[in-house]
């Protein structure tokens, strides 16, 4: 796959608007219909696709008690299919049983259990955030493209995120935008606002931030993000670069964390440059528009390395005809028949303010908009860690890997924010024509052909016994850029034997191309390529036919005869040289690690290599040093070559390729680290580039579940490290983990093992007096063995009996035999279990509860002990702890009955007093007692008697 110079533009377009033309409407409408938005109404047909199975949990089943049935009934149940729930008493209807069994398995005893009344599998049930705006689904596909309705199901907010648009203005007074939008600035006139007086920019905020979900026009992709128009282009669409440096500034010191430019031009400005940089530097995410100028030119702000370039597609995830390309591209995003928000006074009066439009500019600001998202998510990333996000979760979409065409790929929101991944986008293979040594031969006069992937090249090649006079021809389908996204422009040139350029042919725009000349004797090569990048599968026409009017002379040679692999290649070996071999010969000290390069199609970076060069046979052979990934895209790049004879090699050539796809490498260093209830697990992830998830399973006992569909699932996921939980006490467990990568292959297994403990307890006490001593004793021991573990680490763990929190008390040592004491004073009823936290092979345990009550202490004392009919005694003390503003209660023995005469509230110190005036002469007796409240039991004084005579 060639790189060259780039061509002479095709079509003028205004250098700073990157959006193709606008929708023209001329003169007032006036009609009875409904107004429309102002864009070409089409009808897409919705394609059927066939439903999928229903995702169901595979060990659980959700189950509905019989209302009859008794709490021991449902218990019962739920043990006798081993169910975690099983020691939770059941008080509701409903439960979710989960078995080591498979569902339907457990499904079919459910159903035939008395106590049960209904059982169903436990479905997935998958949402899509489905926004309810009026051109949502009948204008908006491109949405989903970039995955958008299930990465709403993750985020729908940027938050405090503000995006700035440099543009031709805002208007903010837009219903979908109104509350959005921050007054802004005008660059181009400060003393002006930075109202839209072209559309382009109203537009680029709508994609961004339209108000989603409020039934009425368009959804935005950042939901409710907040827009800072800063205008600096005029009402042509056209701005200077002065205006672009002063908006870019302006929007930095103002707040803008993202910065939107669907803008660009030709030539590199160091001060724009400068601009950009500083921008970067203080943690702004700068996003452009790549441009729509058909070839690979450069365009600026969207080509400098800090800024993240955007390409445009359509809505199936491929190349639009008119997106520029190149190494500075860094992922595309749709751009063909979007449908936005537009300026209220610039639209028709027989027309809605929403306008349609295609380019780069409406690619651009999706990506800006899903990067406000993420820095909503992770506000501490820089603005390097969001491209890097973003394109390391982009869909490949194109040649295999990273490419000069839709970069790392096309945008994947969801991904991007932590969902799930999606397939790579489909894209045809090696078409068997790629270079002149697999040129397809024309035995006849006419060969069909078609551009199936983008930048590809077809090679024929014809015998001439003679020279003759001829004309070749490619005719190609018809052009057609208003109703389809990709158009073939061929391109023509023809070679003689030593692959030096005798015809060439670039003349007309979608038109066909021919060439008038002298074919010599022997061998001729014909190459046809587009000159856009973009692919078309609507197959062109080449002839050669005989007659026309000779031209002659030679241009350049085609420098790359034959290639291994061959471009497109998949399934390559991953101990593979990949080769090139040249049709001259090459200086050797060209063929350098500058010129010749294996790149990782997947991060960018530069495989290390040694490359050699074989004079006799012009062949390159590039050994990389490392063993290649599996299922991994490369790209082979050559540039910068020199002749014997001291002429340079224009532009470059690429190879791109994927090895084999082999079942993944396990996973190594698996630790399983005991835990109570749970066991903490790493490891190290094998080094490949299509991981799909590590799954973990796990079985009670010793036997590790021999499949990844059985056991208990433990873990689920991309990560290195995760937490077992619902472990079951004094339980072993064994552990089996596997890597799957993303074509369905499952690497070998690895195992692990988590003995399980059992630990007890005994107290001397289950109650005492405020002040006392409890002593809590026990052992631990391993369950298979019944060993005591020695010199371990527990913990004596306690609750207030009115609280929920478990507090660690202190941590002591075992002893040679495995066991523990300590004595303790407790302040409060207190409830206690020990507890071994666990180690590297032993699972963690706890002790059932030890309760022991703490009754506060109350003392009684009588003012006087005898006294006269008619005059009063105290009954007087103190409680400890001291409680202040809770009641105790003075009680009156009445045989073997006590009776409750009053109460009262101690007093801040947690005294209290009673005055005691009998009416009859007699002797009594009297207590107080504090009642329980949780914290302490039922504590009660002293009996004290008095006379009265």
């Amino acid at each position: 796959m060639p790189i060259r110079p780039s061509h002479l533009l095709k079509l003028g377009l205004p250098a700073a608007l990157v959006a193709t033309t606008l929708v023209t409407v001329t003169g007032s409408s006036v009609s009875a219909a409904q107004p429309k938005p102002f864009y070409d109404a089409f009808q897409v047909p919705d394609r059927q696709v066939t439903a999928a199975p229903e995702a169901y949990d595979p060990h659980s089943v959700l189950v509905k008690f019989s209302p009859k049935a008794s709490a021991s009934a449902r218990s019962t149940v739920l043990a006798k299919h081993n169910s975690r729930q099983a020691a939770v008493p059941v008080d509701g209807d409903y439960a979710t049983v989960t078995s080591n069994a498979t569902a339907p398995e457990l499904l079919k005893k459910l159903r035939a259990e008395s106590s049960v009344e209904v059982a169903s599998l436990n479905y997935v049930r998958t949402s899509a955030a489905t926004p309810n705006d009026e051109y949502y689904r009948s204008d908006q596909a491109y949405l989903s493209t970039i995955r958008m309705p299930q990465a709403w199901d993750l985020s729908k907010t940027a938050g405090s995120q503000t995006v700035a648009v440099l543009d031709t203005g805002v208007d903010g007074g837009h219903p979908e935008l109104s509350g959005r939008v921050y007054t802004g600035y005008n660059a181009i006139n400060p003393k002006a606002s930075a109202n839209d007086d072209e559309g382009h920019g109203t537009m680029v905020a709508g994609i961004i931030a339209a108000n989603t979900n409020n039934a009425r026009g368009v959804a935005g992709v950042a939901w409710n993000a907040r827009i800072l128009p800063v205008k600096v282009l005029d009402s042509e669409g056209n701005g200077s670069d002065s205006s672009v440096v002063a908006g870019i500034n302006w929007a930095v010191s103002h707040g803008a964390r993202v910065i939107n430019m669907s803008l660009s031009g030709p030539s590199y400005n160091p001060v724009m440059h400068a601009a950009v940089k500083n921008a970067v530097a203080k943690g702004v995410l700068v996003v452009a528009a790549a441009g729509n100028n058909y070839n690979s030119s450069p365009r600026y702000p969207a080509a400098f390395p800090e800024t993240v370039s955007v390409g445009a597609t359509d809505n199936n995830g491929v190349l639009t005809t008119f997106s520029s390309w190149g190494d500075s591209v860094d992922i595309s995003a749709p751009g063909w028949r979007i449908l936005s928000t537009g300026p209220r006074a610039l639209t028709d009066p027989g027309y809605l303010p929403y306008w349609g439009g295609s380019g780069t500019s409406f690619s651009a600001p999706m990506v800006a908009a899903v990067a406000a998202m993420l820095r909503n998510k992770y506000p501490s990333w820089t603005p390097a860690q969001v491209e890097s996000r973003l394109e390391a979760t982009a869909r490949d979409a194109g040649p295999h890997g990273r490419d000069p065409f839709y970069g790392a790929g096309v945008l994947d929101a969801t991904e991007a924010l932590g969902g799930s991944w999606a397939p790579k986008f489909w894209a045809a293979g090696p078409d068997g024509n790629d270079v002149p040594a697999r040129a397809t031969f024309m035995n006849h006069a006419t060969a069909p052909g078609s551009i199936g992937t983008e930048g590809e090249e077809d090679w024929y090649a014809a015998q001439s016994a003679t020279a003759r006079d001829v004309t070749v021809r490619v005719a190609p389908p018809t052009y057609d850029d208003d109703n389809r996204a990709q158009n073939f422009d061929p391109v023509l040139a023809i070679y003689n034997d030593q692959l030096q350029l005798i015809g060439y042919a670039d003349n007309t725009f979608g038109g066909s191309e021919s060439v008038q000349l002298k074919l010599p004797a022997g061998r001729a090569y014909f190459m046809i390529r587009s000159y856009n990048p973009s692919r078309d599968s609507r197959p062109y026409t080449l002839s050669v036919t005989a007659g026309g009017l000779p031209s002659g002379g030679i241009g350049q040679s085609q420098w790359v005869r034959d290639t291994f692999p061959a471009d497109l290649a998949s399934g390559v070996s991953q101990t593979a040289s990949p080769t090139v071999t040249l049709s001259q010969n090459a200086a050797p000290a060209t063929i350098n690690s500058t010129n010749v390069q294996l790149l990782h199609g997947k991060t960018g970076a530069v495989v290390p290599t040694t490359s050699s060069y074989d004079p006799a046979t012009r062949k390159i052979t590039i050994d990389p040093t490392p063993t290649l990934q599996d299922n991994t895209p490369y790209r082979v790049v050559v540039r910068g070559l020199k002749n014997t004879g001291g002429t340079a090699m224009p532009g470059g050539y690429l190879v791109f390729f994927r090895t084999v796809d082999v079942a993944p490498a396990p996973i190594t260093n698996f630790t399983v680290t005991g835990q109570y209830a749970a066991a903490g697990m790493k490891w190290t992830l094998p080094g490949i580039t299509d991981l799909d998830q590590v799954v973990v399973r796990r079985n009670a006992g010793t036997v590790a579940p021999s499949a990844p569909n059985t056991g208990t699932s433990a873990y689920t996921g991309p990560a290195s490290s995760a937490t077992a939980t619902g472990l079951a006490n004094a339980t072993s467990y064994a552990f089996r983990a596997w890597v799957k990568d993303r074509s369905g292959k499952w690497s070998s297994p690895v195992a692990a093992n988590l003995t399980g403990t059992y630990t007890t307890m005994t107290g001397n006490a289950t109650a005492l007096n405020f002040g006392g001593k409890v002593t809590l004793n026990g052992s631990v021991v391993r369950v298979d063995t019944k060993a005591p573990l020695a010199g371990v680490p527990v913990s004596l763990y306690g609750r207030n009996k009115n609280s929920s929190t478990w507090r660690e008390i202190t941590r002591v040592t075992t002893s040679a035999t495995g066991t523990y004491s300590v004595t303790y004073q407790p302040t409060y009823s207190t409830i206690f279990a020990w507890g071994y936290n666990g180690s590297s092979q032993l699972l963690g345990s706890r002790t059932g509860n030890w309760t022991t009550d703490v009754r506060p202490t109350l003392t009684a004392n009588l003012s006087a002990t005898s006294i006269k009919l008619g005059a009063s005694t105290t009954f007087y003390g103190y409680v400890r702890p001291q409680h202040a503003g809770s009641p105790v209660y003075l009680q009156r023995s009445t045989g073997a009955t006590w009776t409750t005469i009053t109460s009262t509230k101690l007093n801040s110190t947690g005294n209290y007093g009673f005055s005691i005036k009998p009416t009859t002469r007699a002797s009594y007796t009297y207590r107080v007692v504090f009642q329980s409240d949780g914290d302490h039991a039922t504590g009660v004084s002293p009996a004290k008697s008095f006379t009265v005579s």
